[in-house]
C-alpha cells in the first residue's frame, strides 16, 4: 500500500466523523427495570433500618497514578463514592419497603442492615460495582457484582431526562435486597432488630450488658436473653441513641446538599464521557485519538499528489475534515476535563470540612470540626462521655460505635 493510500485509509474515519459536524452519538434504548414499591403498609419487623456506608472509591494504592489508571482525577472518584451511596439511599427510601435509610462515613456496630460497596468502574457509559449486605447478627444477605450500561435516553430524551443513566442498576440492588428479606421469616427479622440494639449497648457498656448476646464460631450473634421491660439502663441507653440519630441525621443533610450540588456537573461529565466512549468504544481517551486521526488527515492532505483536479479536491477535503475533527477532539476533551475539575473541587471541599457541629456533654459545649468522617469519629468517642455523664458508670475502654435501636426506629418509621 502506498503512503498516499495508507494515509487516506487512516483518514477515512476522520472524514466520516467530521462530515457529521458533531460528536458521534447513537441511541441504544435500555429497557427500564422498575424497583418494586410497597403497595401496602409494611410490618415493622420487615422495615429494617439501613446504613449505606460511603463507597470505596476503588483507587489504586499509588494515588499519584490514579488519574492515569482511572482516566479521571482521584477526587472525582471520591466524590462519586458519596454520590452513588446517597443515590442508593434515595432509591431504597422511595420503595417504601424499609425503615430509615442513612448514609454514614463508616460502618456502625449495631446497625440493623449495613450496605458496603466498591466502585470497580465508572464513566458515562458503564457503571460497575461490588456490593455486600450484612445484618446486625452478622448474617450476609448477599455479595453481588453489578454492571450496567447507561440508558442513552437520559442524555437526550426529554421524557426520561432527569433519571439517573444507571437507575436500572440501583433498582436491581433494591429488588435484590427485597428478595433477600423475603427469604427470612418475621421471627428472624425481629431478632435482627433486637441484636442491633444489644450490640450497641454491649459495645458501649459491656460490664452492664454482658451476657445478653452470644457469638458463635462463625462470628454470627444470637440473643441469649433480653433486658426486662422498662429496664432503667436500657431507657438511658435509648436516650443516648436518640442523640446519636440526631447527629447522623445532621450529617445526612450535608450529604444531601453535596448530592444536589454535584448533580449538574456530574451529569454533564458523564454525558461528555459517554460521547467520547461512543466515538471510539474501546478507548476511553477518545479525544486523543480524534486528534491523532485529524493530524493524519492534515498530513495526508499535504502529501497527496496534486497532479489532477480530483486529487486537489480530495486533498482539500482531507485538510478541512482533519482540522474539523482535530478541533472537535480538543473541544470534547476540554468539556470533559472542565466538568471533571468541578467535580474534583466539590469532592475535595466535602472531604476537607463541613459545618462544625456543636454538642452538649454534661453541660459542657463541645465543637466538632473537620470532614464528615472526622466529625463522625469524634462523635462516637463523645458517646462514651455522654453515657458516663448520664449514668455515672464507666464505658468500654475502646470506645463505641453509634447505632439505631428498634424502638426508636419504630417512632421514626411511623
Amino acid at each position: 500500500m502506498s503512503i498516499r493510500r495508507f494515509i487516506m485509509f487512516l483518514s477515512a474515519p476522520a472524514l466520516a466523523l467530521a462530515a457529521s459536524g458533531c460528536v458521534v452519538s447513537e441511541t441504544r434504548p435500555v429497557e427500564y427495570t422498575p424497583a418494586v414499591n410497597a403497595q401496602t403498609e409494611i410490618p415493622r419487623e420487615q422495615r429494617l433500618s439501613i446504613g449505606v456506608v460511603e463507597f470505596d472509591p476503588g483507587l489504586p494504592e499509588a494515588e499519584e497514578t490514579a488519574a492515569d489508571k482511572l482516566g479521571v482525577p482521584p477526587e472525582v472518584r471520591k466524590a462519586e463514592s458519596r454520590f452513588i451511596a446517597f443515590h442508593l439511599k434515595e432509591t431504597l427510601e422511595q420503595t417504601g419497603q424499609w425503615g430509615p435509610v442513612r448514609v454514614v462515613p463508616a460502618e456502625r456496630i449495631g446497625a440493623e442492615l449495613t450496605v458496603t460497596g466498591e466502585i470497580l468502574h465508572s464513566d458515562g457509559e458503564v457503571l460497575e460495582m461490588k456490593l455486600r449486605v450484612v445484618d446486625a447478627s452478622g448474617r450476609q444477605w448477599f455479595q453481588n457484582r453489578y454492571e450496567a450500561r447507561a440508558d442513552s435516553g437520559t442524555y437526550s430524551d426529554g421524557e426520561v431526562m432527569g433519571r439517573d443513566p444507571f437507575q436500572n442498576l440501583y433498582n436491581q440492588v433494591a429488588n435484590d435486597l427485597l428478595a433477600a428479606r423475603s427469604r427470612m421469616d418475621q421471627g428472624q427479622l425481629r431478632q435482627v432488630q433486637q441484636i442491633a440494639g444489644l450490640r450497641f449497648a454491649e459495645d458501649l457498656a459491656p460490664d452492664v450488658f454482658n451476657g445478653y448476646l452470644e457469638q458463635g464460631r462463625d462470628g454470627d450473634y444470637r440473643v441469649v436473653r433480653l433486658p426486662a421491660g422498662g429496664d432503667p439502663m436500657m431507657s438511658r441507653m435509648e436516650a443516648i441513641r436518640n442523640r446519636d440519630l440526631l447527629f447522623v441525621d445532621t450529617l445526612n443533610e450535608y450529604y444531601a446538599a453535596f448530592y444536589r450540588e454535584m448533580e449538574d456537573p456530574y451529569d454533564s461529565w458523564r454525558k461528555y464521557s459517554y460521547d467520547e466512549a461512543l466515538a471510539l468504544r474501546e478507548l476511553r481517551a477518545a479525544a486523543r485519538w480524534r486528534k491523532l486521526i485529524g493530524a493524519a488527515a492534515v498530513v495526508g492532505s499535504v502529501m497527496m499528489e496534486t497532479d489532477s483536479r480530483t486529487a486537489d479536491v480530495a486533498s482539500d477535503v482531507m485538510l478541512i475534515g482533519g482540522i474539523e475533527l482535530f478541533r472537535q477532539g480538543i473541544q470534547v476533551g476540554k468539556e470533559a476535563k472542565m466538568q471533571a475539575e468541578v467535580l474534583a473541587e466539590l469532592g475535595a471541599s466535602f472531604g476537607q470540612e463541613i459545618q462544625p457541629a456543636v454538642v452538649d456533654v454534661a453541660g459542657e459545649t463541645r465543637r466538632l470540626e473537620g470532614s464528615a468522617a472526622t466529625q463522625y469519629a469524634e462523635w462516637r468517642k463523645l458517646l462514651r462521655e455522654i453515657y458516663e455523664a448520664e449514668t455515672g458508670l464507666p464505658t468500654a475502654a475502646d470506645g463505641s460505635n453509634a447505632i439505631e435501636l428498634a424502638d426508636h426506629e419504630t417512632q421514626l418509621a411511623q
